[in-house]
């Protein structure tokens, strides 16, 4: 089609679009659909008439675009202020029926509390704690019914409290993972500890009290607790109800979702502990006043939480999730005479992970499973006896990281050691070179299959993965560290030189093409090396608190178990779960290497440059049509 053809089929739409951006009140829906045209027209601008007017004006349109949404964030308190009162808020509004149904499993739960002390008197000392039930009875003799209060300095019991509330709703977000029900299950635990502690001062003529004390503080903080659990019942909504989009991207947008409001629950929960630790102990203050602050502060989260929202978003609609989903192309985007950085790697891995994301899950599964069942079968004895577990929560997680205690990242290694062959065995270092080498396999199938590389055989691939993952683990039949380091230093090495030999990227002899990858491109190998070891290390974070959290608590609330059983259940579970998170990383890993490998290439030989340079004066077409 020609230029003059072109813009005259096309100019009514653009001057639609323009008189759209110009009016100040714009249609959201209008202004998306006119822009994905405009970027349609646009890349065909780009093809076919590059070097004119009109895809200068297409461009210049686009960013017009860019700059009206992105103008108001340009600087901290902006940023802020968005996203507390326009995100949100907004975010809440399209989520209100899960406030909803988070707010009555609330109520219910708090009915169970109240209903089970009613009718088991010791009920509240196996929720509430002996020690706790013991000492508020004493204060209750004592004439002192809140002095729980009152017993700590206000500055260190802010401190607690704070620390002790945001870990609780860390739990509550994160929780949602499964399958949304985990945050609700916190719910009703919370929910029936707050039944029993209110029928505790309730059933002893003291609800006056209790009233005008415990809602001071506890209305931020229980209604707070709902909010939480609507964060977590969207992180893990993409998950169960993906929709029209696929589970990835699903879950993408409701994570996003659900942490934006886990964050903005983060001021009220400090406020909720500063009254908490500085006017709830004021148990001499006149109830007005009292009564007064209870009330406010349940004007302030219905303000936010349910009016604002309502209010500003009533007649709009949810457009993030009308978007249509763009297929992914047949091949990854990815050009062999191209230098890309570690982002772009980043990325371009990211892309084959998401096609095969459902595959890796189950394979990384599988291949963890046999392998831990080979360990343990080998030796079960040694198993259980060197894996330790780190009974840890988030408080004393974060302790430990800031004051650097080397203690528990000694322990993590053993517990890694476990898994890699520690005492030299010819059997575990059969079973370890079998696990890395199908990993190793994984990886190059996966790329592979994304790059359309056929002819490569099968047979071919499996000989130099085992080759590769029989040499590396040769480095852990030595108890001296530096071989151990050699492990680290060295796997990205070796996936560099395997990614060549499988798919023939750089010719010539194994000794060159080893020399010229590591003079070439050893600084970005050990770079990749220290970002895969930083992801896996805060993935054992989260198996060490929350996940290690949830374990127990689902056991101790659905099973009895010997002490015995109990480890077993508790290491294997555990075990399970960090090879599983070894083996999904390491296939990123080898992804990742196989990119890397063709990079190096061309910074060692400038193959792709030398083309480009060749090619240049030579005529272009598109489609058959040569362009101008």
């Amino acid at each position: 089609m020609r230029e003059s053809k072109f813009v005259e089929q096309n100019k009514e739409k653009w001057s639609r679009f323009e008189d759209e951006l110009k009016s100040r009140k714009k249609d959201p829906d209008a202004l998306r659909s006119g822009f994905i045209e405009i970027t349609d027209d646009l890349s065909y601008s780009r093809t076919f008439y590059k070097n004119r007017s009109v895809r200068v004006y297409l461009n210049g349109l686009a960013q017009r675009v860019y700059h009206s949404v992105y103008r108001n964030r340009r600087d901290l308190l902006s940023n802020i202020r968005v996203f507390f009162l326009e995100e949100v808020p907004r975010i809440l509004f399209y989520s209100r029926k899960e406030l909803l149904i988070a707010f009555l499993v609330l109520l219910l739960s708090v009915g169970i509390g109240i209903f089970s002390s009613m009718k088991d008197a010791e009920f509240a000392s196996s929720i509430l704690g002996d020690d706790y039930v013991s000492k508020t009875i004493a204060n209750i003799e004592s004439g002192n019914p809140m002095g729980v209060y009152k017993d700590e300095g206000q500055l260190s019991m802010f401190y607690r409290i704070a620390v002790n509330n945001l870990t609780v709703s860390l739990y509550v977000f994160l929780f949602g993972l499964f399958a949304s029900y985990g945050a609700l299950v916190l719910m009703v635990r919370n929910g029936v500890m707050l039944g029993v502690f209110m029928y505790f001062f309730y059933s002893r003529q003291l609800s006056t009290e209790f009233n005008f004390t415990v809602w001071m503080h506890g209305t931020i903080e229980i209604l707070t607790l709902v909010v939480e659990t609507v964060a977590g019942m969207l992180l893990g909504r993409g998950l169960i109800y993906p929709g029209t989009m696929s589970r990835a991207k699903a879950f993408s947008v409701w994570g996003r979702r659900g942490a934006m409001v886990f964050l903005s629950t983060v001021p009220f929960i400090i406020t909720a502990a500063f009254i908490e630790s500085f006017l709830t102990r004021h148990t001499e203050l006149p109830n007005v006043i009292r009564g007064l602050l209870i009330l406010l502060s349940l004007v302030l989260m219905v303000f936010y939480f349910v009016w604002l929202p309502y209010k500003r978003y009533k007649n709009s609609s949810d457009t993030e999730l009308g978007i249509p989903e763009l297929k992914p192309e047949t091949s990854i985007d990815f050009k062999a005479g191209v230098i890309y950085n570690s982002g772009a790697i980043f990325l371009k891995s990211i892309q084959v992970v998401s096609r095969y994301f459902s595959q890796m899950i189950r394979f990384s599964a599988i291949i963890a499973f046999i392998y831990i069942a080979l360990l343990y079968n080998s030796n079960k004895t040694y198993v259980l006896r060197e894996f330790s577990l780190l009974n840890l929560d988030f408080t004393d997680l974060m302790i430990k990281l800031v004051a650097f205690r080397f203690n528990l990242f000694s322990q993590l290694y053993n517990n890694l050691g476990v898994l890699f062959n520690p005492n030299q065995s010819i059997t575990y270092f059969i079973f370890s070179s079998l696990w890395i080498g199908s990993i190793t396999i994984a990886g190059i199938f996966y790329v592979k299959r994304s790059m359309d590389l056929e002819s490569i055989s099968k047979s071919h691939i499996m000989v130099y993965s085992f080759l590769f993952s029989f040499c590396i683990n040769s480095f852990l039949f030595f108890d001296e560290f530096l071989l151990r380091a050699l492990y680290v230093l060295m796997t990205v090495p070796f996936l560099v030189i395997l990614s060549n030999e499988v798919f023939k990227i750089r010719r010539g002899n194994v000794l060159g093409n080893i020399a010229a990858y590591i003079s070439n491109g050893y600084g970005r190998m050990l770079g990749m090396s220290a970002m895969f070891m930083l992801m896996n290390f805060f993935a054992m974070l989260f198996l060490i608190t929350p996940f290690y959290y949830l374990l127990i608590y689902v056991l101790e609330m659905n099973v009895t178990l010997s002490q015995s059983d109990y480890q077993f259940y508790v290491t294997m579970i555990v075990m399970f779960s960090m090879c599983f998170l070894i083996t999904f990383g390491s296939i990123f890993l080898v992804i990742q290497s196989v990119f890397l490998t063709h990079t190096i290439r061309e910074v060692a030989d400038a193959s792709g440059l030398r083309e480009k340079i060749a090619d240049i004066g030579k005529a272009k077409k598109a489609y058959g049509i040569e362009t101008e």
